[in-house]
């Protein structure tokens, strides 16, 4: 069967098509889209170009033709894609087409097509197919050489597609042994010691058996450091050493901090590996709630301070309850760090605690004017009411009802409607991407017209609209909310900050590891809370509805509130980290404020993580117009078992 050019289709049928815009129309379109889309699936040829026949000019349409084209991909011609881009040109279905189809040369090993059809691209897998196809070609070897050499010379391993270009570098006199081992120092430093085995197979023995030991010395530290070669002094061997002590650190840093000191006193390290063994050391004391923790992070040197040293030097102190040593460190942070909302709170408690107290009101009252966690607890000890400062973003309806008829929002729209999700944030993307911050803000209160809040919150976000709270902090599922909070003896205010801080309502969010939809429970402990509250998932999870994955979202808070006595803090945070690791956090020998046990969670992640859920909390409170739960209700002292 001959496939006809779809452009000249196009312009033929384009004149007779119907207003795009009435509303009972669109609704036929829709259902008529996803006929067509379960006829191509299903191999119903001819009821699917009966369809798509009838959808001239919905917005959608290209997407037809863009699932028609990928299913034949592998038989396509490349005068069949140059008409696609011509007539798809902008949108991301050509993107998505473009890669598809370079992939699909590669495959074909059809070189010239590939190298007249690629553009730049961020995939290190076409970007090698590119260099494959010049080398094959004949085209400037040497510069194609130099361009593998940069993507070869990275401390991890790179895709599949790289192989036969690596190979043709490894033949080249271009590569040579200190080439080799600058990737093998790469690879040890970014923690991928399998990458450093491997590439040790292109040196001669004798360096072969020194990567090994470095091997060695990365899988087992301390019996390296009491091997016989690690007596020696050679650059190499401190290096290796130093390898050591930092790998030790991460899970012992007393017993490397013992072996480095004894380290020093028999080798020449550099003041460079000093400096670095020393503040992994410290991190790792600070991060662990080692009592050496303070002294250690004190002794990095000067060289190796920054952001993360400085910080943790304020956190040991509020672990210690210190406020001298709290007021020193602040001091020694940079001007910008210190008019953060976070250190401008603690330096006020610190001159609380030391006595000056009619300086710390001061700050507590400047602080507690801003909408934020710290803000609410400066608030709190004035016992002041919280400051929304709640300001509605203007609406220009003739410019948002402009943008909306914008064909990218159109699609965008209409792909949101039906259930095409992830295709709809492509195109909302595309159609956002270079939007100045004026047109953001109208793309952010168009998604919020919509009922699409996820792209609503990130658009304002983008355009650093902060202070529209309708915008940012919306109330959908609010008669599910408020019925599961009833069942589980839970906030609904809290309900809503967790999925505020877990997904901002997307409710097919993915995250990395695997979180599925609005609340984001991990699949394992979905399956282990359905049991434990009977709940019947009813098949896969990916398929439960908005109200199901709150109903089991919110089982889970509640074992987790149960747990914990009721303690929000501890409760947020296991939800983020897991219980097992909060368990390993609790202070072990006395109860310790909220606010302290908070300043200390060793991840990053977890620290904002319930700062911001608890924040949100008591912005969804106002959000309500239900009483608000001052902050501090919310912050019981962190007990020592549970």
């Amino acid at each position: 069967m001959k496939h006809r050019p779809v452009t000249t289709v196009l312009i033929l049928l384009a004149l007779s098509l119907p207003q795009y815009g009435h509303a009972s129309s669109l609704e036929k379109q829709r259902d008529q889209f996803l006929q067509a889309e379960s006829a191509l699936k299903s191999g119903h040829k001819n009821t699917f170009r009966k369809l798509k026949q009838k959808l001239f000019g919905y917005p959608l349409y290209g997407y037809l033709d863009y699932w028609a084209l990928k299913r034949r991909l592998k038989h396509a011609r490349p005068a069949e894609l140059q008409e696609f881009f011509h007539l798809y040109n902008g949108q991301p279905i050509a993107t998505r087409m473009r890669i598809s189809w370079l992939h699909q040369l590669a495959r074909r090993g059809d070189w010239k097509n590939y190298l007249a059809f690629y553009w730049p691209q961020t995939s290190v897998a076409l970007q090698c197919n590119e260099i494959r196809a010049r080398l094959a070609l004949g085209r400037d070897r040497q510069r194609a050489l130099d361009d593998a050499m940069k993507l070869w010379m990275v401390g991890h391993s790179q895709p599949d597609a790289c192989n036969r270009v690596f190979k043709q570098l490894y033949a080249s006199s271009q590569l040579t042994s200190a080439h080799i081992w600058q990737r093998v120092r790469l690879a040890f430093a970014n923690q991928k010691s399998s990458l450093a085995a491997y590439l040790a197979r292109k040196l001669s023995a004798k360096d072969r058996q020194w990567v090994n030991r470095w091997y060695h010395a990365h899988r087992r530290p301390t019996a390296a450091i009491a091997s016989k070669w690690a007596r020696d002094d050679t650059p190499l061997i401190r290096e290796i050493l130093t390898h050591a002590i930092q790998r030790l650190a991460r899970y012992k840093p007393e017993q490397a901090y013992k072996h480095w000191q004894k380290l020093r006193a028999s080798h020449h390290f550099t003041a460079a590996q000093h400096a670095a063994v020393m503040r992994r050391i410290a991190l790792a004391a600070a991060l662990g709630g080692k009592p050496e923790a303070a002294r250690w992070l004190s002794e990095v040197p000067d060289t190796a301070v920054d952001r993360e040293i400085r910080q943790w030097r304020v956190r040991t102190a509020l672990m210690r309850e210190d406020p001298a040593s709290v007021r020193h460190w602040i001091e020694q942070l940079p001007d910008d760090s210190r008019k953060e909302p976070e250190w401008r709170y603690w330096y006020a408690w610190a001159q609380e605690k030391s006595g000056a107290k009619g300086d710390a009101f001061t700050l507590y009252a400047s602080l507690g004017q801003e909408r934020n966690y710290y803000g609410f607890l400066a608030a709190d000890k004035l016992g002041r009411r919280y400051q929304m400062n709640d300001a509605r973003t203007p609406v220009d309806r003739k410019a948002l009802d402009e943008l909306g008829k914008q064909p990218g929002f159109q699609r965008a729209r209409e792909l949101y409607l039906v259930g095409k999700r992830l295709d709809a944030r492509r195109e909302w993307f595309y159609s956002t991407e270079k939007l100045n911050t004026d047109k953001l803000r109208l793309a952010a209160l168009l998604a919020h017209r919509w009922g699409w809040h996820d792209r609503a919150i990130i658009t304002a976000a983008q355009a650093r609209d902060w202070d529209d709270l309708a915008l940012r902090f919306p109330l959908p599922h609010r008669d599910s909310i408020f019925a599961t909070a009833r069942q589980y003896s839970l906030d609904p205010a809290l309900i809503y900050g967790i999925i505020r801080q877990e997904s901002s309502f997307m409710e097919d969010a993915h995250s990395n590891v695997g979180a599925l939809g609005l609340m984001q429970l991990m699949p394992a402990t979905g399956r282990q809370t359905a049991r434990r509250r009977n709940f019947r998932l009813g098949g896969s999870r990916a398929r439960l509805n908005s109200d199901q994955k709150i109903r089991l979202g919110s089982a889970c808070l509640n074992l987790l509130m149960t747990r914990y006595n009721g303690s929000p803090v501890l409760a947020a945070a296991a939800y983020n980290a897991g219980p097992h690791r909060v368990s390993r956090w609790l202070p072990g020998d006395r109860s310790m404020p909220a606010t302290l046990w908070m300043e200390n969670i060793p991840f990053r992640e977890t620290r904002n993580y319930v700062k911001r859920v608890l924040a949100y909390a008591t912005i969804f409170d106002w959000r309500l117009s239900q009483p608000l739960t001052r902050l501090s209700q919310r912050l019981p002292d962190v007990q020592q078992r549970y």
